[in-house]
């Protein structure tokens, strides 16, 4: 499928397609709802996109006929052919007379005369006794067979298999299912043939209007209190709640809950110690750079984090769309790694290796 980045020029297309690639949205999720012009809504997309359902469906579809998003089927409903209203009730009608009137009837089909009759027509003080031929029947599956069926009230018309349509509570109408529409309903995701071409577009086209901001974003809410805790643990981790809240002024039990809530968010990611690889013995500091197919970037991203080694994964919308931050103890445990991990990988070139010759600055404080 052809990729079409213009429609990401609308704010809102942007942005749902920003967060299913930074994962806060995994997959647009259809909801029933026969209330819905299409009788499905996706109410996540709905909040980003802040358009109605009608035009988030309409808006979804776009994205997948641009080669961005792509559309696993979910599932299948029937509309209305005459109003698309998904408020269809399934009845049974007479094949004869075409009314709705029916009601169940046990019946009885007698095999010698073919005569098939309301069971009540069959009983008699001496027993079973068929109304047509006036032969008493001996018994079941030798001379007759009993069974339920429907009897139509309006033209008296019994042992019809009725016939299944459905009717439209918006219109009124009346149709077989074969006359009513098939709408198809689809799961999104995002389409990881053209994951880089996305990634490339959003890295390097302007931001649309709508979404330049005035001043830093945060993706969880941030108050000046978060802030200042934030500033201080970067600078010293190994200080207590209690000497935090007396040079923020507030309280202890302030402070804990704050950082609980921000570990909770995944704002603060763990109190750690930073130690300079190279003065532990960790000599050779390398950046690696990869050429890497769309298919199997996911689980290399995930491979390579678990590799102690690697210390920092980068993805980009270059040719060299992975970007590695390593440290080894030798050359011998770079060309190692690179054995294992990348020469030879389907779908994976390398591009470059750099070896740094110092270390001059080694710092991930973010001031806030």
């Amino acid at each position: 499928m052809t990729f079409k980045p213009s429609v990401l020029e609308d704010h809102g297309a942007w942005l749902l397609i920003k967060r299913l690639l930074d994962g806060t949205i995994e997959e647009v999720v259809p909801v029933l709802d026969v209330a819905a012009p299409y009788g499905f809504r996706y109410p996540e997309a709905e909040k980003v996109l802040e358009v109605d359902a009608k035009d988030t469906v309409d808006r979804l579809e776009g994205l997948r006929r641009a080669g961005i998003l792509e559309g696993e089927l979910s599932e299948s409903i029937f509309t209305c052919h005459e109003c698309t209203s998904p408020d269809l009730h399934p009845q049974s009608q007479c094949p004869s007379c075409g009314k709705n009137r029916l009601v169940r009837h046990p019946v009885i089909e007698h095999f010698s005369c073919g005569f098939i009759g309301p069971r009540t027509k069959y009983e008699t003080d001496k027993g079973l006794r068929c109304p047509s031929c006036g032969e008493l029947l001996s018994g079941e599956q030798q001379d007759y067979k009993s069974e339920e069926a429907f009897q139509c009230l309006d033209c008296k018309t019994v042992g019809a298999k009725p016939r299944l349509v459905f009717r439209c509570f918006q219109c009124q109408n009346t149709a077989e299912p074969s006359v009513m529409t098939e709408q198809a309903v689809y799961i999104y995701r995002l389409n990881m043939v053209h994951r880089g071409d996305i990634i490339h577009y959003l890295g390097f086209h302007p931001t649309p209007e709508a979404e330049k901001p005035s001043r830093r974003k945060y993706r969880v809410d941030l108050d000046d209190v978060d802030r200042r805790i934030l500033n201080i643990l970067q600078r010293d981790a190994r200080l207590s709640f209690r000497n935090i809240a007396r040079r923020l002024k507030v309280s202890d039990a302030t402070v804990r809950s704050r950082v609980s809530r921000l570990e909770q968010n995944n704002v603060i990611k763990g109190f750690t110690t930073l130690v300079d690889p190279q003065q532990v013995g960790m000599e050779v500091i390398a950046l690696i750079q990869l050429e890497v197919d769309a298919k199997v970037l996911p689980k290399l991203n995930t491979d390579l984090r678990a590799v102690e080694e690697v210390k920092l994964v980068l993805e980009t919308g270059d040719r060299a769309n992975l970007i590695l931050l390593t440290s080894f103890a030798s050359r011998d445990a770079l060309n190692s790694f690179l054995d294992n991990h990348i020469r030879g990988s389907q779908g994976v070139q390398l591009l470059s290796v750099t070896l740094a010759l110092g270390l001059r600055k080694y710092d991930w404080m973010i001031q806030l």
